[in-house]
């Protein structure tokens, strides 16, 4: 009987130690129900159309025209490392019924830019979801 008592004595003891442990704590922000004031940036904006084709700045433009569109992106005196840079941020928009594969051929278009114009840094190339292009295209096109 005391060696049953002395198990459950033990087992108390450790399943206490684990419900004491606790997740991760973390703070959340306090809402903020001030207005947000958005303001538009200068980008380059690729859209994939249903049908697979490409309209970049709202001119239509072949993969293999990515490259030469934004060589003249590219910001004149601005070196890093001896090498051009491109500050304009690129935003791919796929339609939601667009094919993947012409998205993704963007996508990997836009990734070689860097080698191709010999840039020094990467592209920065975003790709928003369905609820970002809702909440944000909408809110720009009040402005």
């Amino acid at each position: 009987m005391a060696d049953v008592t002395f198990l459950l004595i033990i087992y108390f003891m450790v399943t206490m130690a684990f419900s004491a442990t606790k997740g991760l704590d973390f703070a959340v922000p306090k809402e903020d129900t001030a207005q947000v004031q958005l303001e538009r940036e200068e980008a380059v904006e690729v859209k994939v159309t249903p049908q697979g084709t490409y309209l970049v700045d709202g001119r239509p433009l072949a993969l293999s025209q990515f490259a030469d569109y934004l060589k003249g992106k590219i910001v004149p005196g601005k070196l890093v490392d001896g090498k051009p840079v491109i500050e304009k941020p690129v935003i791919l928009r796929p339609d939601p019924q667009a094919p993947y594969g012409a998205m993704m051929d963007a996508f990997d278009e836009l990734r070689q830019v860097k080698d191709k114009l010999g840039l020094a840094r990467e592209l920065n190339i975003s790709l928003p979801t369905q609820r970002e292009i809702e909440n944000l295209w909408g809110a720009l096109g009040a402005l």
